[in-house]
């Protein structure tokens, strides 16, 4: 099985990181790319805010990296396949969990990690946690990455929180030069244009979506994108980013029509297997 793309989401606090991780991911759900997301944040898990309606069927991303061994099943039985979803799965910490929820692990565990689950979706998403220096997955995750979406704010604390990481990420190993800089969560009035020079330069802009927000304050992230002009272009935005992850001729939606049952069908066969099936496709 080949390698495919781990992508992975960082930037400063309240970024926007997850909103777009998940719009990103259902992007690519909808071409019939089945996405892996790892949230690899302890403190603040994101799954029971996402997906609460399936809280009760999640199993922790921390007992998953504290097993005696890691295998392709271990991944697939602790990844959460969605309902209504069958080409999204997410893995994550559980609510209640912390830091010290769990025994250390080691930098060899989150390489076998990361691998694992590139060799079994076709993409990895890694949302970040925005202190890399407190979670080993994610320090990881931003070696290993094919793509960084780096997030910033039109803020001084986002400028600050970047200008105090910037020593870390300058290392080698982090390829920091062929990051991709975003500016998110922008809002009417605010200097976008300053504020991209001070971070070197930025490829596209996400506004800030009033609508987006109330669903990421109401657990209702699964649901479509809102209508107007700023959804619109907030959608510009993750298609841009799916066009530098994957090819033009697999951005199309499928055409075909799946029947109600059918889907109900291919959720049971996912949730069970999910994508082991894939490993002779390309």
């Amino acid at each position: 099985m080949n390698n495919k793309p781990l992508i992975v989401m960082w930037g400063s606090p309240f970024s926007g990181k997850t909103i777009a991780t998940v719009k990103l991911a259902q992007a690519l759900a909808a071409r019939r790319k089945n996405v892996l997301v790892i949230f690899s944040d302890a403190l603040c898990p994101s799954v029971a805010s996402i997906v609460p309606q399936q809280v009760s069927e999640q199993q922790s991303l921390g007992e998953l990296l504290s097993l005696p061994a890691l295998a392709q099943e271990d991944l697939l039985r602790y990844s959460l396949a969605l309902k209504g979803s069958p080409h999204l799965a997410f893995l994550g910490y559980k609510k209640g969990d912390h830091l010290f929820s769990y025994a250390d692990y080691s930098r060899e565990r989150a390489v076998d990690l990361l691998t694992l689950a590139r060799h079994t979706a076709d993409v990895v998403l890694v949302d970040c946690a925005s202190y890399v220096s407190a979670y080993l997955l994610s320090t990881v995750a931003l070696e290993l990455a094919d793509t960084v979406f780096r997030f910033h704010t039109c803020d001084l604390k986002s400028m600050m929180f970047y200008a105090s990481y910037l020593p870390l990420l300058s290392d080698a190993r982090f390829k920091h030069a062929e990051t991709i800089p975003i500016l998110s969560n922008v809002k009417p009035g605010q200097d976008s244009r300053t504020y991209s020079q001070v971070v070197g330069g930025i490829r596209f802009l996400l506004p800030h979506v009033a609508e987006l927000e109330q669903q990421a304050l109401e657990a209702r992230l699964m649901d479509s994108l809102p209508s107007g002009k700023d959804a619109t272009a907030y959608q510009e935005g993750i298609s841009h980013m799916m066009g530098l992850i994957v090819s033009e001729d697999t951005q199309k939606p499928h055409q075909r029509s799946v029947s109600a049952a059918n889907k109900a069908s291919i959720v049971r066969w996912f949730k069970g297997q999910l994508w082991s099936w894939r490993g002779g496709r390309k």
